[in-house]
């Protein structure tokens, strides 16, 4: 048998590294696939994330605009309804009055009224 030089000692040291690495290079290059996949995921998740939040805020907008618009509609179905209280009780002052014989509290109860029911058409 022939005695290997130490430039084929080297050689063969080289290719066992070289074989060695190849398993961790692919191991790490699958790694670096298998992250870049996941940064995929998680980068369209970040998307679907983020058009949710802006469909929900606006939601929210319509839903504020909503909750307005009904507080409004109740603040005016509030001053109708004390209007009417109002004007109610004139018309029973203007029958108690007509009742006891006053007609001339009727007339300005009655004047009163029409003052009354002449704004509110304003």
């Amino acid at each position: 048998m022939a005695v290997p030089s130490p430039c084929m000692i080297k050689e063969e040291k080289e290719k066992e590294k070289e074989k060695a690495l190849k398993p961790k290079t692919k191991s790490l290059k699958r790694r670096v696939h298998g992250i870049k996949a996941e940064m995929g995921r998680i980068r369209e998740d970040q998307r679907r994330i983020r058009e949710e939040q802006r469909s929900i805020g606006e939601r929210f907008g319509d839903v504020k605009r909503q909750c307005d618009e009904l507080r409004l509609e109740t603040e005016t179905i509030l001053k109708q309804s004390a209007l009417n209280r109002i004007r109610l009780g004139i018309m029973f002052s203007i029958l108690r009055a007509r009742q006891d014989g006053d007609f001339d509290q009727a007339a300005a109860f009655t004047a009163f009224l029409s003052s009354i029911s002449d704004t509110r058409k304003f």
